[in-house]
């Protein structure tokens, strides 16, 4: 009987510490990628390259749209809303850096090419954030969804030429 409740004794402490173990490695995980944001943030103030400066607002993107699935994945609304606020201000700023260089993308698609295969993948990680909330949480996605697919629409006929710009379904 004693060896039976030493054993359960044994058990509780490896239960209860595994899963201490497990909430701080997913927290450190977080504490993570908010670090490389703000390090990319920091970075992105120095950069004066338009295609320097895409590649870091499509990292600092990558890492928003990270947060943004996890605060759904959490059931926090003001938190989502926040990062795809940030989200697609980062986008913007990849897109007018691009626009302001005053660079032909059909010459010159560096940065062009890169932030449209980006904005195509998070368009799909958009709507599948949109699937995993109600109808009436929603909204803050579809906007960010359609603000990356206008910037997307922009680069594609940047690369094409109107006339000749696929049409795509997002």
């Amino acid at each position: 009987m004693r060896n039976i409740q030493r054993l359960l004794f044994i058990l509780l402490i490896l239960v209860a510490t595994s899963c201490a173990v497990r909430i701080e490695s997913l927290q450190g995980q977080v504490d993570k990628r908010l670090e490389h944001l703000e390090k990319e943030r920091a970075r992105l103030k120095y950069l004066t390259d338009p295609v320097d400066r895409t590649k870091s607002d499509i990292v600092i993107s990558e890492i928003l749209l990270s947060l943004a699935s996890d605060a759904v994945r959490s059931s926090e609304p003001e938190v989502l809303q926040k990062r795809l606020g940030e989200y697609v201000d980062t986008i913007e700023d990849a897109h007018q850096a691009l626009l302001k260089a005053g660079r032909d993308a059909h010459k010159k698609p560096k940065g062009f090419k890169d932030l449209e295969i980006v904005l195509r993948r998070q368009i799909r990680t958009l709507s599948d954030i949109g699937n995993g909330l109600t109808f009436d949480q929603r909204d803050p996605v579809d906007k960010a969804k359609q603000q990356a697919s206008d910037i997307r629409d922009d680069l594609l006929k940047a690369l094409f030429g109107e006339q000749n710009a696929p049409n795509h379904k997002t």
